[in-house]
């Protein structure tokens, strides 16, 4: 019982509203991600996360505070394959979607991302919970996913 169970785990999604995601949770304090489909696609991205079991080898919990303002928290039931998402978007991501396309390991996309959150405040905020279908569930980091490390700065 514990966390092996899902770190250094690949997963493929798809929302039911078709938003596509994948994420590689590298260990406890970092995940990677790159979003496909939906308004943030080309999106290409790595948090320190906090994850917990909610079910021994089974479900997970996986959250993280993004630069952009916007929080994230995914259960992840691998038995069942199915991702529950709560995510809260700052009015700058949610309505410059487009600015948050990019990759966080180029210091222009870091810091663009960074000034989303200084737009609008708590009341402004764009909440979606939504639910997905994980297609890919495997071991280890894909190779085109780029290694981040443990300590690299996320907000």
């Amino acid at each position: 019982m514990g966390l092996e169970t899902i770190i250094n785990k690949h997963l493929k999604y798809t929302y039911d509203n078709g938003w596509r995601y994948e994420f590689w949770l590298k260990s406890e304090k970092r995940i990677v991600y790159e979003i496909h489909g939906g308004p943030m696609a080309g999106r290409y991205n790595y948090q320190t996360s906090w994850v917990q079991e909610i079910r021994a080898d089974e479900i997970y919990q996986i959250s993280w505070v993004e630069e952009t303002g916007t929080v994230v928290s995914i259960n992840v039931d691998l038995p069942n394959k199915r991702i529950f998402t709560f995510m809260t978007f700052s009015q700058g991501h949610w309505e410059k979607a487009e600015e948050a396309h990019g990759d966080k390991r180029n210091p222009s996309d870091f810091d663009r991302w960074r000034g989303l959150a200084k737009i609008g405040g708590p009341k402004e905020r764009h909440t979606i919970m939504e639910q997905a279908t994980l297609e890919v569930i495997e071991d280890g980091r894909p190779d085109y996913m780029g290694d981040i490390e443990d300590d690299a700065e996320t907000l």
